[in-house]
């Protein structure tokens, strides 16, 4: 059986200046929140979280949505003013050359300061 997605390994949260927090998903309830939301004038940090498993099973029952739990490293940047964060999804295909097949597929979750480091995270944890 296909999902037709590759299920989250990481979701977003946005640390405001004020102390406050936009989770991708609650906490408490699993809902999404959509980026779009996101107030990115008022961010002070930014991160990659991943899921926990009781996260896990709350994105499950409210959005239906299958997300892989771990115990992988966290990943935020701090912004100062005037910083334009550098936050999205990619997924990738890897081809086969001789084949001209998919030989894989991933998401890679990118986070970083527009003009300094810019993070690629893979769906192992690891950093590229």
């Amino acid at each position: 059986m296909s999902l037709g997605y590759r299920p989250l390994v990481y979701f977003w949260v946005a640390e405001y200046i004020d102390g406050t927090a936009l989770s991708q998903f609650d906490p408490e309830t699993g809902k999404e929140n959509l980026f779009k939301h996101v107030d990115l004038a008022r961010v002070k940090r930014f991160g990659w979280y991943p899921f926990s498993m009781d996260l896990a099973e709350k994105v499950f029952e409210a959005e239906g949505l299958i997300v892989v739990p771990s115990a992988f490293k966290s990943y935020v940047v701090c912004l100062e003013a005037g910083d334009r964060l550098v936050v999205k999804r990619e997924n990738v295909l890897r081809y086969c050359v001789d084949s001209g097949e998919v030989a894989g597929r991933e998401t890679v979750y990118v986070l970083g300061v527009e003009g300094k480091k810019v993070l690629r995270i893979r769906e192992d944890g690891s950093v590229e």
